[in-house]
């Protein structure tokens, strides 16, 4: 009697077994697995993401200036001459100011009587910005002061916020504006 009530079981479980394999399947969608950073404030953020795999990369804090390159600049001042010197025309006497909104952050001493570019500076550099959400502007000036008389004359600026270059990446901003082509060495800081 137990082996015929075993062969009955065993039977209806085949049975049972075979109904749910002969179903149709009735879930039409698929998973779709995509591996990725999931956190929208990462740099590196995929919004596809299913599946994070640990390749979270946050955002810097701060940016460290290096250097500041000037690869072109108006060499007139309106068409005439930066300079009148003691033998005549002189081209521009040119130093730079970091500004941050009205108030200036570091400066450099003047170049004299720049003839060509490249323009490389590094006077009070490194210099490391925090606040990167923030405008900041470069000034270029000619030096026209003589044991503090005279006055500087502006030669043109250029603006960038350093969170909108974050995307790009790499160790360059780049900015042209003005008449003024000028490249920033940088390094951003974690």
């Amino acid at each position: 009697m137990k082996k015929i009530l075993l062969l009955l079981t065993l039977t209806a479980l085949i049975f049972a077994c075979k109904k749910e394999d002969d179903k149709p399947n009735t879930n039409t969608t698929t998973t779709n697995v995509v591996e990725g950073c999931m956190d929208s404030l990462a740099t590196n953020y995929n919004p596809e993401a299913t599946i994070n795999d640990g390749s979270c990369e946050d955002p810097p804090s701060a940016l460290k200036l290096f250097s500041i390159t000037i690869h072109l600049m108006p060499m007139t001042n309106n068409g005439s001459n930066w300079d009148i010197g003691l033998f005549g025309s002189e081209n521009p006497d040119v130093f730079y100011v970091l500004k941050q909104g009205a108030g200036d952050i570091i400066s450099s001493i003047s170049q004299d009587n720049i003839e060509s570019f490249p323009i490389f500076f590094t006077e009070s550099l490194p210099y490391i910005i925090t606040n990167l959400s923030k405008e900041y502007t470069i000034e270029l000036y000619d030096n026209d002061q003589i044991g503090g008389v005279g006055e500087n004359e502006l030669i043109g600026s250029c603006s960038f916020i350093p969170n909108e270059s974050i995307t790009n990446g790499g160790d360059e901003i780049n900015i042209t504006s003005n008449g003024i082509d000028m490249t920033l060495e940088i390094q951003w800081v974690q």
